[in-house]
């Protein structure tokens, strides 16, 4: 019994690892950034119960979009995995934005409905 050869002309694991990390990266810096744009004062007359409307996004961030990008992190891995043992894809960029794509899109679908 041979061994089959090393693979070596295929995905590199860390390359791919890099890319799924730099669009999850991609995605808080651009909630940051919308975050930037909202305002942060209360409206008058509100009293001490009315929030900012760039509290609510935090709150909002931090209690639903954050564990929804958690779990759409933890399949983006298992998916990475899967693609980098299982297919003949050559490029890491082209692994990592596969194994990224669905999983970021299922949670921003998530969240927009919630």
């Amino acid at each position: 019994m041979t061994l089959a050869p090393p693979r070596t002309d295929l995905a590199d694991r860390r390359s791919s690892l890099l890319v799924l990390a730099g669009w999850y990266v991609a995605v808080v810096v651009a909630f940051g950034l919308f975050l930037g744009t909202l305002s942060g004062s209360v409206p008058t007359g509100c009293g001490e119960v009315c929030d900012s409307e760039r509290s609510r996004t935090l709150l909002f961030g931090l209690y639903v979009a954050l564990p929804a990008l958690f779990l759409a992190l933890l399949v983006s891995l298992a998916t990475l995995a899967a693609l980098i043992s299982r297919t003949r894809i050559r490029s890491s960029t082209l692994v990592g934005t596969l194994a990224a794509l669905l999983p970021l899109l299922a949670c921003g679908l998530l969240v927009t409905i919630l």
